[in-house]
């Protein structure tokens, strides 16, 4: 009798077991990539770009040359975010889910505008994944760059978060900022942020077409530059050397090349291949006083002069070059947010922890008291690495 009633149980437990929410793939809308942008009407000031994937032009990509599109795009126009989200719903002809997004695109009139309302929209939703990365759209709208397409990677949004890690690794002046990492930093009151910026090069009317795909100049997607807020504002782009200067006292650098002089027409490249920095603050005279310490860890790659590279008082000497050189070229990032009273760096953060009661009785003046404050910078080189050759290449 037992046996019976066991075999039972285990019998209806079969016929029930299964996904009360379960779904066919083809009866899903996947987002994967989201665009915000400023729209001119003050009704619906929101234009928000939801790319789709589209499993069928995804195999015919796959299969057959890069022939189909792997994506749709699809833009609705709103009074905020969430308004934006069911008004999709009546063009997306499949449930929407946003389980698989990647990124998340704002137009720069609407960075500059300002990030607050947008992302208590974002953060407040259920659905919403908070370790997207954010980009901010430079020269074009982000429903624009959305749908560039580009040869190598089969959708649009793989296409920038690839293109973004690969001049995090090599170059350094923008890194990953996800969008947890953003609105932390909005609510913190001893850090502004900074975003990742995307453009587009060799721009053309085939951009956005299969077209595209048959010529060896593309247009395509790129890295370009690091976008400054003050207070949840954009207020301004840093580019190249000063962009990579917010990394460097970040300690976001995951390698980098720096070109220094080696005679009056030679140059040596350097490649950081470790970068450390630590923070100290102190009050004196009721003014906020910060130190940096910069430890870098690099390698000899490349040399235009006629150096002994196994002798190591040139090596020692390369070391101080590079400390300047450093020094000098994150000075002029500093000089820079200081003057938009921009602490992207968290300088206000770490004042909060070492002099609490200060930071308390300042924290609200504390754009004005980063624009005022006396930050010093120590650099400390170490190449380990003069490469496989002792003497450059000469021709005879």
């Amino acid at each position: 009798m037992k046996s019976n009633i066991s075999f039972l149980w285990i019998a209806i437990c079969l016929l029930i077991s299964g996904c009360s929410n379960y779904r066919e793939l083809n009866e899903l809308g996947v987002i994967i990539g989201m665009g915000i942008d400023h729209n001119d009407d003050p009704d619906n000031p929101y234009k928000v770009t939801y790319q789709v994937i589209n499993p069928s032009g995804l195999s015919q990509t796959s299969t057959s040359g890069g022939k189909g599109l792997a994506v749709i795009n699809y833009t609705v126009t709103a009074k905020t975010l969430v308004e934006a989200y069911s008004k999709a719903s009546a063009i997306i002809p499949r449930e929407n889910n946003f389980s698989h997004l990647s990124l998340i695109i704002i137009g720069e009139e609407l960075a500059r505008n300002g990030l607050d309302l947008l992302f208590d929209a974002v953060d407040r939703g259920k659905n919403q994944r908070v370790s997207v990365p954010i980009f901010i759209a430079r020269g074009k709208s982000a429903e624009y760059l959305l749908g560039v397409i580009e040869p190598l990677e089969m959708t649009p949004g793989k296409n920038i978060i690839s293109t973004t890690k690969s001049e995090q690794s090599d170059y350094g002046s923008t890194n990953e900022v996800l969008l947890y990492e953003t609105i932390s930093a909005l609510m913190s009151e001893g850090k502004d942020v900074s975003l990742p910026g995307i453009s587009i090069r060799n721009d053309s009317k085939e951009a956005k077409q299969i077209s595209n795909f048959e010529t060896t100049a593309p247009a395509y997607i790129e890295a370009k530059g690091l976008a400054l807020f003050r207070k949840g504002k954009m207020v301004r782009w840093l580019d190249g050397e000063t962009a990579r200067g917010v990394q460097f006292v970040t300690s976001d650098i995951k390698r980098t090349d720096v070109v220094i002089p080696c005679s009056e027409k030679g140059i040596v490249t350097i490649t950081a291949i470790r970068v450390k920095s630590k923070m100290k603050t102190k009050i004196h005279h009721e003014k906020p006083v910060i130190h940096t310490n910069l430890n870098v860890m690099g390698e000899m790659m490349q040399t235009s002069c006629d150096l002994d590279m196994s002798d190591p008082k040139l090596l020692s000497e390369f070391e101080r070059k590079l400390e300047n050189e450093l020094k000098k070229q994150i000075k002029r990032t500093i000089s820079i947010t200081q003057k938009e009273k921009s602490d992207v760096f968290g300088f206000g953060d770490a004042l909060s922890r070492t002099n609490p009661d200060y930071w308390l009785l300042h924290k609200k003046n504390w754009d004005n008291l980063f624009s005022d404050a006396e930050i010093s910078m120590k650099v400390n080189v170490d190449i380990i690495n003069s490469g496989m050759r002792m003497e450059p290449y000469k021709s005879k």
